[in-house]
């Protein structure tokens, strides 16, 4: 099943927190049909129908566990930045600036839920680790990648 809805935003951390309205929103029609929504995902695309990032359903919808930490891993270069959660690809952008204000943007998300989230920032200097604030509260058994 795909849909098109044509809908502009003025950057990506506007579209982003559209798309988790929507994808919360679309659960009940997902159902009403017969579907699971957790087999379905958001893309969202530039002018140029590049897709800058992929929302899972399984994202937004899976249950709240605070003992299993959210891991976002970007990964870039001057060519451009791509964003994994939990090792499944969301999504590229061009700058790192943009790629981080989207992965903050879900970390904020899961953070409003207290589900804990880990930020992967790698490049080919450096290697960043960044925990989200839930963290204080998870549990100590709580392994980190």
């Amino acid at each position: 099943m795909s849909y098109e809805v044509g809908r502009e935003y003025p950057d990506v951390a506007t579209a982003w927190s559209a798309v988790v309205r929507a994808a919360r929103t679309l659960k009940q029609v997902f159902v009403a049909q017969g579907h699971d929504p957790q087999d379905y995902a958001i893309e969202v695309e530039n002018e140029t129908g590049e897709v800058v990032f992929r929302l899972p359903f399984s994202e937004i919808l899976r249950p709240l566990v605070r003992q299993s930490p959210t891991t976002y891993k970007l990964v870039g270069s001057d060519l451009g930045w791509l964003i994994y959660c939990d090792n499944e690809f969301v999504g590229g952008v061009p700058r790192r600036s943009s790629a981080e204000l989207l992965v903050w943007e879900m970390v904020e998300t899961r953070c409003a839920e207290h589900r804990a989230s880990q930020v992967l920032i790698e490049d080919e200097f450096i290697c960043e680790k960044h925990l989200c604030r839930c963290f204080e509260k998870a549990s100590p058994a709580t392994l980190l990648s």
